[in-house]
């Protein structure tokens, strides 16, 4: 395994632990319920991602430095942002918990993505032997973290990758179209009508545009909020059902 260095915010709590730590195995067969040899086969194209801070990490970034034997270089930013964590919603509603990472949690990232869900382990692992291939022959491996952004708007690190920008305008995006979603169902327009916008987002040709990065935001809002929507219906449901069965009594039957 190439020589690895590691760059994280030790004092701040936030810490990544490489490959190439004699308990990273260990640690991954636990957070991957011990189906943990195809992701082990990224090594060492792995690192765990560990807050130990009060606060929750709302967005983050890793970035991954690769020295080749040419002695040249190829650096990747991967961006985790997670906009529901700063949503108006302290209410319970658990469907809309992410993959925002509180305190005492702890995250399998790979260069371009987090190992999760664990049934997903094959499909990453593919995605990470290309990677590999395509780097070849690596002298040495940098990772490090390149921002850390806090759910008090608290920010870590130099933030080369700009996450700090993209996180507020995910937020912004969600934001807008919560309030549109809110304000149709006040004046009690048919759902199909009020959801209609989102699909009409998705359906929409997309071009990607390397000027303006941030476009896709508004597109990625819709399918999140269109693909959690119907759960959380489900979780209102689910919350009318009673633990036990409703039984009557008469006052005898309580009285000594």
């Amino acid at each position: 395994m190439a020589p690895i260095q590691i760059s994280d915010f030790h004092s701040e709590g936030v810490t990544l632990t490489s490959a190439a730590e004699p308990d990273f195995d260990i640690r991954v067969q636990a957070m991957l319920c011990r189906d943990e040899s195809p992701a082990l086969d990224l090594k060492p194209y792995l690192t765990i991602v560990s807050n130990r801070n009060p606060r929750t990490i709302v967005a983050y970034t890793v970035a991954w430095t690769a020295t080749l034997r040419n002695e040249s270089s190829e650096v990747s930013y991967t961006q985790f942002k997670f906009p529901d964590a700063v949503a108006g919603t302290g209410n319970g509603l658990a469907v809309l918990r992410g993959r925002e990472i509180g305190t005492g949690e702890q995250r399998l990232v790979g260069m371009g993505f987090e190992v999760w869900p664990v049934e997903y382990v094959d499909s990453y692992r593919e995605f990470g032997r290309r990677t590999a291939k395509r780097l070849g022959d690596v002298k040495n491996l940098q990772i490090a973290l390149d921002a850390v952004l806090f759910d008090d708007g608290v920010l870590l690190g130099p933030d080369n990758s700009r996450v700090a920008e993209h996180f507020i305008e995910f937020v912004h995006a969600k934001q807008l179209l919560y309030r549109d979603i809110v304000v149709g169902l006040e004046n009690g327009n048919a759902m199909e009508d009020v959801f209609a916008p989102l699909r009409a987002i998705l359906a929409a040709r997309h071009h990607s545009d390397a000027m303006d990065p941030m476009a896709v935001y508004p597109r990625q809002a819709a399918a999140e909020i269109l693909g959690f929507h119907d759960r959380i219906v489900l979780e209102v449901f689910r919350r009318t059902l009673r633990r036990e069965p409703f039984a009557i009594r008469r006052l005898s039957e309580t009285s000594d």
